[in-house]
Formats: structure tokens, sequence, C-alpha cells
């Protein structure tokens, strides 16, 4: 039985070093890769009838591709002008 206890144990183990990684490895880690994930999702279909009762007519999967792209384009002009109000650079 200690035989089946080690084995469930290296396995536990295994899932918890696995899980994460290939969550890590399936994030979407630019704007690009978020609109091909929105762009698979509704092409398979992953869309689905609304739960709280709204029409289906609504936002579409281009509107948040927009609003992905204009979010990251004002926190990357937020960041330029955050970077010249501090100045430049101080060296030792």
């Amino acid at each position: 039985m200690s035989s089946a206890r080690a084995e469930s144990s290296r396995v536990r183990r295994a899932v918890r070093w696995l899980l994460p990684a290939a969550l890590l490895a399936l994030t979407p880690k630019c704007v690009l890769c978020v609109a091909a994930y929105v762009g698979l999702g509704a092409a398979l279909g992953l869309g689905g009838p609304e739960l709280c009762g709204g029409s289906a007519g609504g936002l579409s999967a281009t509107h948040f591709v927009v609003a992905a792209l204009a979010g990251g384009g004002v926190l990357f002009a937020a960041s330029r002008i955050a970077s010249r109000l501090a100045g430049p650079p101080k060296h030792k």
C-alpha cells in the first residue's frame, strides 16, 4: 500500500507543477493573442446564449478586440507620459 501512496503523491506533485505551467503557456501574452483567442472562441461558437437575459445582438467579439486595443494604447500612452514627467534617469 505504501507504493500506491507514493505513486499518488508523485502524481499530485506533478499536477501541482504542470497545471500552473500549462495555464501560463495558454495565457495570452499580447493583444494579438487575445484577439486570436476571441476569434477562436467565436469561430467555435463558445459565445452561447446570454445568461442574464440580455439581447444576443449586443456587443460582438470585434467590439471586445477594439476595446482591448484601445485600452492597450491608453496604457502605453500613460506610461510614456509618466516616464517623461519623471525626468531623465538618475545615474550613480
